[in-house]
């Protein structure tokens, strides 16, 4: 998943691995976003829980329904 810094500007990818974890955590706490640091500027990026859910492998989204 590509993410663009809203300060910066920089662009950096995400891994299936972190997206994964990330979005478990959030719907374990009911969150609607995720907060993601920049690789460039440190600052935090919010992204929306519920885009990065479309990123998760489909192996790793049906092990956690079943």
């Amino acid at each position: 998943m590509n993410i663009r810094c809203n300060f910066c500007g920089h662009s950096f990818n995400l891994s299936r691995e972190f997206i994964t974890a990330a979005v478990a955590d959030a719907q374990a706490q009911k969150q609607k976003s995720v907060a993601v640091e920049c690789v460039n500027c440190r600052k935090l990026v919010k992204v929306s829980a519920r885009q990065m859910q479309r990123f998760v492998p489909r192996t790793a989204a049906s092990e956690d329904e079943g």
